[in-house]
């Protein structure tokens, strides 16, 4: 059975998240439904590497798809150009080893997180408004501790106590890009609202609400994280990696905002 390799693109804000749902649009219904139109079986099996939740972005979201016809690239991807909505976009298809599973396969994962300073007319669906000032200094010290292998069960709301919440985080970083606050995180994977969790930790400490020690208490349990989560219009899923290959570079500039007024140069 041929097995592809799908790199897709969407605005999560009109989804129910990625994982498809009897009574709800989502990002693999929608792709589902339009692959079954062009390759004309009914029982397609396409899996993505992140579940993301509803409102949640891509910028690469990485899906396996097996079929039992023998996909023409240019063909597919043209008829997708035309068929689909404009929120999501299939950015490239390739042939991919007949054992190839997007999330099985993964070896880590990439998120994003965009936190704006200023009020923007285009913002509420691609970022989070943070009003009070922000340390940015704090917020990196902070998000330093949590790399390395750690019990995160604090910050999901997920998690039976026979499932795993152990995760290794290789990168949680923060950075400033124009009027925005992004945060980056790399990890073998996530739990349910991992990442939102985190930021809103951070955000605290931004805020001087929290100190950036706090987060060793936080991770071991001996005191409570921040109940604050990040709403889901900041979060993008940037990239996925498999064995062997190198990661894309991740976004250092504002995502799908325009640049501040005072950052415009005239011509």
């Amino acid at each position: 059975m041929p097995t592809y390799r799908l790199t897709i693109e969407y605005n999560g804000a009109k989804f129910a998240g990625w994982q498809a749902q009897a009574s709800a649009r989502t990002v693999q219904g929608v792709l589902l439904d339009a692959l079954r139109g062009i390759t004309g079986e009914p029982n397609l099996d396409l899996q993505g590497a992140g579940r993301t939740d509803a409102g949640v972005h891509a910028l690469a979201q990485v899906a396996s798809l097996r079929c039992r016809g023998v996909l023409k690239r240019e063909r597919v991807l043209e008829t997708l150009e035309r068929e689909l909505p404009s929120d999501v976009a299939v950015l490239d298809l390739i042939p991919a080893p007949t054992a190839f599973h997007a999330r099985h396969d993964a070896v880590a994962r990439a998120y994003v997180y965009q936190i704006t300073r200023r009020r923007s007319a285009f913002g509420k669906r691609v970022s989070w408004w943070v009003r009070e000032r922000l340390d940015v200094a704090r917020m990196a010290e902070a998000a330093a501790h949590f790399v390395g292998r750690h019990d995160v069960r604090a910050f999901t709301k997920r998690a039976s106590e026979k499932d795993s919440t152990v995760v290794q985080v290789d990168r949680c970083e923060v950075s400033e890009a124009d009027d925005c606050v992004l945060v980056t995180m790399v990890a073998s994977h996530f739990l349910w609202n991992q990442v939102r969790r985190t930021v809103g930790a951070l955000v605290t400490v931004g805020r001087a609400e929290s100190a950036p020690e706090d987060v060793a208490a936080w991770l071991s349990r001996t005191a409570p994280p921040p109940a604050l989560a990040a709403p889901a219009a900041g979060l993008f899923l940037a990239a996925v990696r498999y064995p062997n290959e190198p990661w894309n570079a991740l976004p250092i500039a504002p995502i799908a905002l325009p640049m501040s007024h005072r950052s415009r140069r005239t011509c």
